[in-house]
């Protein structure tokens, strides 16, 4: 019976963390867009010189997708490298509004509505 009750906690716990990445519910989409905010501000792009070059997509298809580089140009943008950000992706500033428009659109929905379910 204790087994059985682990493995209901487990699902439980397993069913939340893809509701969360669902980005589905407004509270999950302000926990995912604020944890990759926070990581790519701490992590030291200028360091990473052992991330590939080339995403997978160009490797194998040969050509390069739009969004080849934009989580480095995100990264960039955020430590204030603005000719670095657009020279890894230039379409970070189209992106950084919109996930800055969709951040605040639903906080201030939570603050209205004080719905913090997942």
């Amino acid at each position: 019976m204790a087994m059985v009750n682990f493995y209901k906690k487990i699902r439980l716990v397993l069913q939340k963390f893809l509701y969360v990445i669902s980005l589905s519910k407004p509270l999950s989409r302000v926990i995912i867009f604020s944890l990759g905010l926070i990581i790519l501000f701490i992590l030291p792009t200028d360091n990473l010189h052992y991330l590939p070059i080339s995403s997978v997509y160009e490797s194998l298809f040969n050509f390069k997708p739009y969004s080849s580089g934009i989580t480095r140009a995100v990264s960039r943008l955020l430590h204030g490298d603005i000719s670095g950000a657009w020279e890894f992706n230039p379409l970070v500033y189209l992106v950084i509004p919109i996930a800055l428009f969709i951040l605040i659109k639903d906080v201030l929905y939570l603050i209205k509505t004080k719905d913090f379910s997942i």
